[in-house]
């Protein structure tokens, strides 16, 4: 009977102090909300996001990342009240420019501060994402810019002849088949793609002057959005970037913009494929990207 009373005791004196702790963390708070984020499991925590792989509207592959499935990520991580800041790590050369831009909308949405890494690579319409958050850090060896807009159209008219393989086109609209891999295009039809390609090239100059005002001059700007690439060094003397660093730095980093020190890490990830969805999706990810290499009219910034 005594060991139980012991026992009874010691339970009542843990319970106890269990709860003065939780009086006391949350008379803190009261007192002091800001001292909440120096406790990273209630508000102290930078979310990671990675984007890996060209930037689509299908599905994420081995080899891609789907670009709804990112703004999916940022809503939760904007929602999750332990989250104070959310961190993008990149390494990718771009993508379709619908896609690209889901990304970049949502990110001008959010209401907690957000923090681009570039580790291997980040160019094109991967920079385009980086450039709307509010700070933007790389590896000073990661490759960055290339800052432009692409359209491949192959002709594979003069193959199909050495095969003996005709082509009739029926049509109604004198442009309907503009860009067939079946047939050389046309001066004319050249003038109307870059054209449209010279529409997404300005507005993609125009929002990087936009999100990184006061940052960058725009006649600097203009003398390498021409395509080029970048190391995160040479990115930093033109102000396309706003710090070099490690992955750790921007976690850092990140975890300041939101008045935190020493902040936890709370990693948001795609909802991970079944053993035969990862050999379904390689398949799709071939053909998708065996039709977009003879896609018309395919617009990639990267």
């Amino acid at each position: 009977m005594v060991t139980m009373s012991i026992k009874k005791v010691l339970l009542v004196i843990v319970i106890a102090l269990f709860f003065l702790l939780f009086l006391g963390i949350l008379f803190s708070l009261l007192i002091e909300p800001s001292s909440a984020k120096s406790i990273p499991f209630l508000f102290g925590q930078v979310a990671i996001i990675e984007i890996n792989g060209e930037i689509v509207s299908d599905k994420t592959t081995l080899i891609n990342t789907n670009a709804f499935d990112i703004v999916d990520l940022l809503d939760r991580a904007e929602k999750d009240p332990g989250v104070a800041a959310i961190l993008l790590e990149i390494n990718s050369p771009g993508g379709s420019v619908v896609a690209t831009k889901q990304i970049v909308e949502k990110i001008r949405t959010l209401k907690k501060p957000t923090v681009a890494w570039i580790s291997d690579i980040g160019t094109s319409g991967a920079y385009y994402i980086a450039s709307a958050c509010d700070l933007v850090i790389a590896d000073e060896d990661s490759i960055t810019g290339s800052i432009g807009v692409i359209s491949i159209v192959p002709n594979l008219s003069e193959l199909l002849d050495k095969l003996g393989i005709r082509i009739t086109v029926l049509k109604e609209g004198k442009y309907k088949d503009m860009g067939s891999i079946f047939s050389e295009m046309s001066d004319e039809e050249k003038t109307m793609i870059k054209s449209m390609l010279n529409q997404v090239y300005e507005n993609f100059k125009k929002n990087v002057l936009e999100f990184r005002k006061g940052k960058i001059d725009a006649k600097k700007f203009e003398k390498i959005a021409d395509g080029r690439l970048l190391t995160g060094k040479q990115a930093l003397a033109y102000g396309l970037i706003d710090e070099t660093g490690s992955r750790e730095y921007a976690i850092k980093r990140a975890g300041e913009l939101a008045g935190i020190t020493n902040p936890g890490v709370k990693r948001y990830a795609i909802k991970p494929e079944s053993f035969y969805s990862l050999f379904s999706n390689a398949g799709q990810a071939f053909g998708s990207g065996f039709k977009q290499a003879l896609i018309q009219q395919h617009f990639t910034i990267g």
